[in-house]
């Protein structure tokens, strides 16, 4: 009977993920709806190097060598924990980017790879281009694989201020003989760090299938150490808080977030920043 039921638990998620992956505001892009995820927190230095993961450019601005890592779990949903790690160096004008998202169980399984690089000819002014490579495997149906490429601008017209654009899966990619194309998505952030060592950040984002997504949110340094955050987000609309603790040159992040129909989830993240 355990394993029957085990097997039925299996089952319901991999209808989950199905339902994930057709319905608007449930998943984008195949990953869970995570305000935090999505905003750009660039000048906050506990959470500013996630920004990286998904604003290709921004690693030019983040000094030396760093690399991050973190866990997920969507909504309770244990089986389908997403695990993601990524690393890059600046070197003068050029500066290197590698990333890994996986997640699954042994009847579904997805994982992101992408290799990046990005280019500053000024201080203030950086482009990057990023090879991703998306794959997916469902039991008893197969898997399938594509190829596509992301592309972004980040502007930091003030020392306190960062403006970026980006867009993922620029020509429409799709998944092997399967078809399914790619969500790519298009995001428009503006970060700004105020005199009071708090970072206010707004992100529009939009996923081609559905409709666009709202982020608003703020971090605050209370001390050297410790930091704490909280955000709104719609489309799916949730809220989310954050809290981040800081020692020399690592950092501790943990955040949880709470959606009206599918309940609360958290994730938390560890990173390395000279």
């Amino acid at each position: 009977m355990r394993n029957e039921g085990c097997g039925l638990h299996k089952l319901f998620l991999l209808a989950f993920v199905a339902i994930c992956l057709e319905v608007p505001g449930i998943s984008m892009a195949m990953e869970p709806a995570s305000a935090f995820e999505d905003a750009f927190t660039a000048p906050s230095f506990v959470a500013g190097v996630d920004a990286v993961y998904n604003y290709p450019g921004m690693e030019s601005f983040v000094p030396s060598l760093y690399a991050a890592g973190g866990y997920t779990v969507p909504f309770g949903m244990d089986d389908l924990a997403v695990t993601t790690a990524f690393a890059g160096v600046q070197r003068g004008k050029v500066a290197g980017f590698a990333s890994f998202s996986g997640s699954g169980f042994d009847l579904y399984g997805e994982e992101h790879a992408k290799l990046g690089l990005s280019y500053s000819p000024l201080k203030t002014l950086s482009a990057g281009l990023r090879l991703t490579r998306s794959a997916m495997n469902i039991k008893g149906f197969g898997d399938a694989s594509s190829l596509s490429a992301d592309a972004g601008v980040v502007v930091r017209p003030h020392r306190r201020v960062f403006i970026a654009a980006a867009l993922e899966d620029i020509a429409g990619a799709e998944l092997g003989e399967s078809r399914e194309p790619l969500d790519g998505r298009t995001r428009l952030a503006v970060s700004w760090l105020s005199p009071a060592d708090v970072t206010l950040f707004l992100t529009a984002s939009k996923v081609r299938r559905f409709d666009m997504s709202l982020t608003v949110g703020f971090i605050a340094e209370m001390t050297e150490v410790l930091s704490f955050g909280f955000a709104g987000a719609s489309e799916p609309d949730r809220i989310e808080y954050f809290c981040g603790i800081r020692v020399k040159n690592a950092r501790f992040a943990y955040r949880g977030w709470y959606h009206g129909e599918l309940g609360e989830t958290h994730g938390f993240s560890l990173g390395y920043l000279p």
